[in-house]
C-alpha cells in the first residue's frame, strides 16, 4: 500500500476520523483508516469532474459524510445484508462497509457517472460482498429481495422514502431514517401505525467535531 505524506493537515484529518469514530463506538484498524484516506482522496479528485458532493473541505467531508454515515454503525450486526438506496457517492453504505467488513452491501444509484465512481471505489478499496445497481426504485432489478437493513440518506421526503424502501425490508428487519435536527414525532407515529412498524431505536445527538444536530430512528418491520 502507498504511504501518505504526514502533513499537519492530513494528521489533523486522521485524528478527526479516528477520534470521531471512537466517539461513535468504533475503533478503526490501520487498514480501515487507510481505506478512508483513499476514499477521501478519490472523492475529492472525482468531484472536480462530476457532482459527487457539495461539501468541499476534507474536514467537512470526514465529519458530514464519513462520521455521519457511521452514526448507525451500532444498529448493525456482522454479516447482515444492507440496502443503501440513492447512495450517491456511497453514503452511508461504503463508510459502514469499511467499518464493518462482513456487512453484505447493496448500493442503488440512478446516475451512471456516480455508479462508475462507486465501482472505482469498490476496486480501489478492495471491498468484497458489494453489489452496485444502477436503477430507480421501484425496480425489477431488485425484484422481491429483502434485507436486514434498508437505509437512504436524504433520498426523498419521508413518506416517499418509506414507500420506496419498505418493500425491501425483511420481516423483523430495520428501516432507518437519518435526518438533521429533530423528526416530527406525530408523523413517525402515524407511519408506524399505517405500515405496522415499531420504533426499535431512536437517538438524538451532535455530530462529532461539530454543532450539527442529528436524529436517527430505526423502525422495525413487524410483518411482511
Amino acid at each position: 500500500m502507498a504511504i501518505f505524506m504526514a502533513t499537519s493537515m492530513e494528521a489533523k484529518i486522521k485524528e478527526i476520523l479516528i477520534n470521531g469514530s471512537e466517539t461513535l463506538g468504533i475503533k478503526l484498524k490501520e487498514k480501515q483508516i487507510y481505506q478512508f484516506q483513499l476514499y477521501l482522496l478519490r472523492l475529492k479528485k472525482w468531484s472536480h469532474h462530476i457532482n459527487l458532493t457539495g461539501i468541499k473541505t476534507e474536514r467537512d467531508i470526514v465529519i458530514k459524510h464519513f462520521l455521519d454515515s457511521l452514526t448507525i454503525f451500532s444498529f448493525l450486526k456482522p454479516r447482515w445484508e444492507l440496502l443503501d438506496i440513492g447512495t450517491g457517492a456511497g453514503f452511508p453504505g461504503i463508510p459502514l462497509k469499511i467499518a464493518l467488513p462482513s456487512l453484505k452491501l447493496t448500493l442503488v444509484e440512478a446516475k451512471q457517472k456516480k455508479v462508475v465512481f462507486l465501482k472505482e471505489i469498490k476496486r480501489l478499496l478492495e471491498l468484497k460482498d458489494i453489489e452496485i445497481i444502477q436503477t430507480h426504485l421501484p425496480s425489477p432489478l431488485l425484484s422481491k429481495k429483502t434485507f436486514n437493513v434498508v437505509v437512504g440518506r436524504a433520498v426523498a421526503p419521508l413518506t416517499e422514502y418509506i414507500r420506496l424502501a419498505l418493500p425491501h425490508v425483511a420481516n423483523q428487519g430495520l428501516l432507518i431514517i437519518m435526518r438533521g435536527g429533530k423528526n416530527n414525532k406525530k408523523e413517525i407515529e402515524q407511519i408506524c401505525k399505517k405500515y405496522d412498524l415499531s420504533i426499535a431505536i431512536q437517538k438524538s445527538f451532535m455530530l462529532p467535531f461539530s454543532n450539527i444536530k442529528r436524529e436517527v430512528i430505526a423502525l422495525k418491520k413487524l410483518k411482511s
